[in-house]
Parts: structure tokens; C-alpha cells; sequence
């Protein structure tokens, strides 16, 4: 009997997991990306000298022994082709927050010395200050079990027993939304601040568990950024004798007596497998390639109810500056409101200096990236078809507003720009077929991320999906994880040993 052969839709991390563990476990696999690069919204661009990074920011499992280690190290993720280890910066500060006192409230990495910095803001939230530090702890030591194929009973019990508490505490705040957990202050500066960062509908575990893991170093920076990040991932699954069609776009899942049986690419080609993987963008998947006849009330409820990751207007600049004064990450407060063209209004937007990267600019220049969330992305696609001009000209617009803003904050940093590049929601949308231009998904409320979506598509037999319109929140070590599970899921089906190391 020959090897089964699973055509999966989309080179994202998903796609790119799922490839690489099906590979190695005796599965014959080929990849279908509409884009001509892998790793989906995990993705850099290069303008002139320099390289504006997408996505990574930090990640979760940058060090051993914290769980997702183990699925990098078996992705090849944070491996040069060399075989040479991806260096890791883990930062003093998580971010600067500005408040619109002019004040400014730094998120050490460091626990003891956030809870200092807590303090000198807030002195009269002092109990309340100590009981988060005591969480964020808590919450550093949880590790995500990623590989337990081969436990015992008496294994789960024991990982459920030694890390009781720190579930608990992330159960916690997993169910309270970012407002409530503002709102719990009696500092109107605390709440200022922790208001301004994430939606405040938004499960305040989205941003205490990614701070929590910089206190034990376990969520850094991988050096290089997103793009060397998904092409390690890609040479593994290649070196695995996996394949990748760049610049095939899937239009339609092929269905036979309500069994996947293939895919028709938008050139008309179609290609007949065993399985079905959809890692591509949800609405795409069910609405258009299937044509909604394949709905669960769970997952129509959720298409139709739960809100979105934002997309963004994301502007890049290259300058002729150093710029290692300033902060890595800082959350910018606006004196004056910032009016997009879609209506949204903003009096934060985030800065990212990328002074500790020197893979993203000549020696002595600076990559800086400036981030717009919004939550209309339609009106960006619209405009770009119904009047390309307007929308380039509003794009300059909002790049010398922007730029306004930040030699006005930092003088002397508009006349060194030497390269301006702007992304918009319908970049998003273009490259990587999001719906609404989503970046990740479905957001990370405590609704959605109490909610278990389907890997199958409900009633079609062989059509899987993962990914993050899948695991409400997002993220990419969720992404690698369910490529990986997948395979154990076929593996277990098909009566195999899953191998999750690849040994040469």
C-alpha cells in the first residue's frame, strides 16, 4: 500500500508544521500558497537597505525546558541553514506605555523590578500590586505540554498536580476581560495604562502571560525577525522531500459523496489527495472553497458572533540613525487624536525600534515600524479597487502624519528617514486572503478562547483545518502546535507511531 498523500492549503506556520511532521511520519505531502513566500502574516518585506518585520515581536518557547522549545527544535525553527542557533534578546522592558500625563510607565521583563515601577505609579494599589506579581509568577512557570504521545497515566497526573496553581491563575484571567482587569484599579494611571494596550473585550491573559514568560526569559526576540523564522521551518519540511507551490491559489475543496477527494487551483488544475488540510483563512476555506454547505451551528455562531483580531495600517521606516536611545517598544500617547480616513480614531499608536537587530538595517540605520490597529478593513479594499489614486494618496497622507508625530516626539527623526513603506489592511487581504484583513483570527476574547472549534470540517469527510481561525487568540506556537497535532491525529487514525523528532 502506497504512502497517503494530504494536500495542505496554505505555507503559513500551520501549513508548514503540518507538512513537516507528516513528512517524517511516512505521508506524502504538498503545499499550496497563493503567495510566492511561506509563513503567511508571519512575514518581513525588504525596501531599499532595510528589512520591516510583520510579526514577531517575541515568542513563546525561546528557551529550554518551556514547552514550545520542543516543537521549534523539531521544526528546525530557529536554525540557519548553517545548523547555527537563531540568537535570542530577551529585553529589560517588555514596553513603555506614555500616559497622557506625560508620565511614562515601564513593563520590566523583571517581575520584582515591575512590581517597583508598579509601586512608584500606583502606591495606592499596593496590595493589589504585590497579589499580580505573585500571579505573573505563577504564570511564568506554566508549560504548554506539547508532547504527550508517549505519557503515562501516571505522567498526566503528575503534570496536572505540579502545575495545579499556575493553571488556575491562567484560568482566572482567561475569563476577565481586559477592562474589568483595568477597571480593578484604584490608580487612574494603572488604568490608563493597561487600557491603552489590548481591547478591554479582550481576556487580560493576552497580555499577562506573554509578560509573565519575559520574567523567566522563556518569550524573546529571534534575531532575524519573522521571515528567516518561517523559512527555517519551510528548509526542514523541503529537506523532508515535502513540496511547495508558491503562487497557487486554491479556489474550490473537491468533494465526492461528502468526502474531500482534492483541490481545484484558480488556473483550473486540480489535484486529487487522501486528506484535506485547509491552514488558510477560514471564512475562505468554508465560505468559498466549500460554499458554505459544510456549516455546524458552533461554527456558524462563531463566523457570525465573534469579533475579529484588528487589522492594521502598519507603516515601516528606514532611518539614518542609530536610535539606540530610544526604547525598543513604546506605546505612544497622542496629544492630539489621530482620524483615520475609515473613522478610526486613535490616541495611542505602537512604535517598534528595531535597534537590536542588525540583520534589518545597515550599521549605524535603524528599521522602525509604527502600528495603526483598525477594525474596518473592508473600506481599504474598496478603496483600492474603486480609486487606486485616492488610496495611494491617503496612504502618503497618513505616512506624513505619522511622521509628524514622531519628529515631534523625537526631533531630528523625519529628516533622517530614508525609506517610507505602508502597509493597509487590504495588504493583508492581498497576500494572504484574511477576511476583513484579520491578522490572527478570531480575537482572543474570554468567550472565544473558552470556545473549541472544530479541527474537522463538520459532515465532510478527510478536510481538516487548522490554524488560527481555529484556536481563537492566535499566535504562532498555537499554529506550529496544531500542524503537529494533526499529524498525531492521522498518525493514531492510520494505526502509525507518531515521530515527532526528525533524526538524519
Amino acid at each position: 500500500m502506497g504512502k497517503k498523500k494530504v494536500l495542505i492549503i496554505g505555507a503559513g506556520i500551520a501549513g508548514l508544521s503540518a507538512g513537516s511532521y507528516l513528512q517524517r511520519n511516512g505521508y506524502d505531502t504538498e503545499i499550496f500558497e497563493a503567495h510566492y513566500l511561506p509563513g503567511g502574516v508571519c512575514t518581513a518585506w525588504k525596501r531599499g537597505d532595510y528589512i520591516f518585520d510583520y510579526c514577531v515581536h517575541w515568542l513563546m518557547g525561546t528557551k529550554q525546558g518551556t514547552g514550545f522549545d520542543t516543537i521549534w527544535d523539531e521544526l528546525g525553527a530557529l536554525k540557519n541553514e548553517k545548523g547555527e542557533p537563531t540568537k535570542i534578546c530577551n529585553f529589560e522592558e517588555f514596553s513603555r506605555i506614555e500616559l497622557a500625563d506625560g508620565d511614562t510607565v515601564h513593563l520590566y521583563a523583571d517581575a520584582d523590578k515591575l512590581q517597583e515601577e508598579l509601586l512608584r505609579i500606583a502606591p495606592e494599589d499596593e496590595k493589589n500590586i504585590r497579589s499580580l506579581i505573585k500571579d505573573l509568577k505563577k504564570l511564568a512557570m506554566v508549560e504548554i505540554p506539547v508532547t504527550t504521545e508517549n505519557w503515562k497515566l501516571s505522567d498526566r497526573i503528575r503534570f496536572m498536580v505540579g502545575n495545579s496553581t499556575a493553571f488556575l491563575k491562567m484560568i482566572k484571567y482567561v475569563r476577565m476581560p481586559l477592562g474589568k482587569f483595568a477597571g480593578g484599579w484604584k490608580s487612574p494611571k494603572l488604568q490608563e495604562a493597561f487600557n491603552c494596550i489590548i481591547p478591554s473585550s479582550w481576556s487580560s491573559i493576552s497580555l499577562l502571560l506573554g509578560l509573565a514568560k519575559q520574567h523567566v526569559k522563556a518569550a524573546g526576540y529571534p534575531v532575524g525577525g519573522s521571515l528567516p523564522f518561517a523559512h527555517n521551518i519551510e528548509r526542514e519540511y523541503l529537506a523532508l522531500g515535502g513540496k511547495i507551490h508558491y503562487s497557487s491559489m486554491v479556489e474550490k475543496i473537491l468533494v465526492k459523496d461528502d468526502r474531500a477527494v482534492g483541490i481545484k487551483l484558480n488556473n483550473g488544475e486540480e489535484i486529487f489527495g487522501d486528506d484535506i488540510v485547509s491552514a488558510a483563512d477560514g471564512y475562505s476555506t468554508l465560505y468559498k472553497m466549500l460554499d458554505g454547505r459544510y456549516l455546524s451551528p458552533q461554527v456558524k455562531k462563531a463566523y457570525e458572533d465573534f469579533s475579529l483580531f484588528p487589522s492594521s495600517v502598519y507603516l515601516g521606516f528606514g532611518v539614518a540613525k542609530d536610535l539606540s536611545d530610544l526604547p525598543h517598544a513604546i506605546n505612544l500617547h497622542l496629544s492630539e487624536t489621530l482620524i483615520l480616513p475609515d473613522d478610526s480614531q486613535h490616541q495611542h499608536i505602537s512604535l517598534n525600534v528595531y535597534h537590536f537587530d542588525p540583520t534589518l538595517a545597515p550599521t549605524g540605520k535603524t528599521s522602525v515600524t509604527v502600528l495603526i490597529n483598525t477594525w474596518n478593513g473592508d473600506y481599504w479594499k474598496d478603496l483600492a479597487k474603486k480609486d487606486p489614486k485616492a488610496y495611494k494618496e491617503i496612504k502618503s497622507q497618513i505616512a506624513e502624519n505619522v511622521l509628524n508625530i514622531l519628529d515631534d516626539k523625537f526631533p531630528g527623526f523625519k529628516s533622517a528617514v530614508e525609506v517610507i513603506n505602508i502597509s493597509t489592511p487590504h495588504t493583508v487581504q492581498r497576500y494572504t486572503g484574511n477576511w476583513h484583513g484579520s491578522y490572527e483570527g478570531f480575537a482572543a476574547t474570554p468567550a472565544a478562547l473558552m470556545t473549541k472549534l472544530p479541527k474537522e470540517v463538520i459532515g465532510l469527510k478527510n478536510c481538516h483545518m487548522i490554524g488560527h481561525w481555529t484556536e481563537p487568540g492566535g499566535g504562532i506556537p498555537p499554529a506550529a502546535l496544531d500542524g503537529r497535532n494533526l499529524a498525531r491525529k492521522l498518525c493514531k487514525r492510520d494505526s502509525k507511531q507518531f515521530i515527532g523528532q526528525h533524526t538524519y
